[in-house]
């Protein structure tokens, strides 16, 4: 599975590198925000847009999303 790790990335720039990121890897895939809140809606926000579903990827790791065309 593809990763995107956006670890050190300025808020200002993650726009522009998820939407990079999503537009040429195949699904499912993985973005690493953090715990950041901010970092995780503008990610989710993204998602919603290519209308793709987005899911923590386990209750133990709340840093990491994982992006699918579906909903599970």
């Amino acid at each position: 599975m593809k990763t995107l790790d956006l670890h050190g990335t300025k808020h200002s720039l993650v726009d522009e590198k998820v939407r990079t990121f999503l537009n040429f890897v195949e699904l499912p895939c993985q973005i690493i925000t953090g715990n950041s809140p901010e970092m995780k809606s503008i990610v989710r926000k993204i998602v919603r847009e290519y209308e793709w579903f987005c899911y923590e990827r386990d209750s133990y790791n709340y840093g990491t999303l994982i992006i699918l065309e579906s909903d599970i």
